[in-house]
């Protein structure tokens, strides 16, 4: 399976304040991604962590300050704009992209609102139309339930990654 979303070295800063007071936060610091097309991701932080700016700069939506964002291996923002849908409210899972065309779903599942058997039924949808998911959330229940990779989102960072799958067919094997 091609490569459908591809962060490489991303980095954010927010800078507030005016002329000689000024106050800055390096929100994402070299956040490295790949993700195939069926592939789910989930990124797992508490609030202020940079989820949500994450994934706006995986959509295209917000400028990064460093790195790159390719979407089935382009760079451009027209690219990230056809291909990348970003969904923040329950009525945004309606929105599938162009048939016939994978596509990359981010998913904020914080401001989402929608039941989980819903959002889990709709990945499973968009696992069997080869599109990539990435989901933000502060539990990691929802990557357990649905053996999705997680990466815990720190200080800017990645700081772990932990394929759900493997536990469970771990605890599979130790019963059989």
């Amino acid at each position: 399976m091609s490569i459908a979303l591809e962060i490489r070295g991303l980095c954010k800063r927010y800078v507030a304040g005016v002329h000689g007071c000024l106050a800055a936060a390096n929100v994402l610091r070299g956040i490295d991604i790949v993700l195939r097309e069926g592939d789910v991701h989930v990124i797992v932080g508490p609030a202020g962590s940079g989820k949500s700016t994450l994934m706006l700069c995986a959509a295209g939506l917000l400028t990064s300050d460093g790195g790159e964002v390719r979407w089935f291996g382009d760079v451009s923002r027209a690219s990230g704009a056809r291909r990348a849908l970003y969904h923040h409210a329950g009525v945004d899972l309606l929105r599938t992209g162009a048939i016939h065309e994978s596509h990359v779903h981010l998913l904020d599942v914080e401001s989402a609102g929608v039941a989980t058997d819903v959002i889990d039924a709709w990945i499973a949808e968009r696992q069997d139309c080869g599109d990539a998911v990435l989901i933000a959330s502060r539990d990691d229940a929802i990557a357990t339930r649905i053996g999705a990779r997680i990466s815990t989102l720190r200080g800017g960072r990645l700081q772990s990654v932990v394929t759900a799958p493997l536990t469970a067919r771990v605890a599979e094997a130790a019963l059989g």
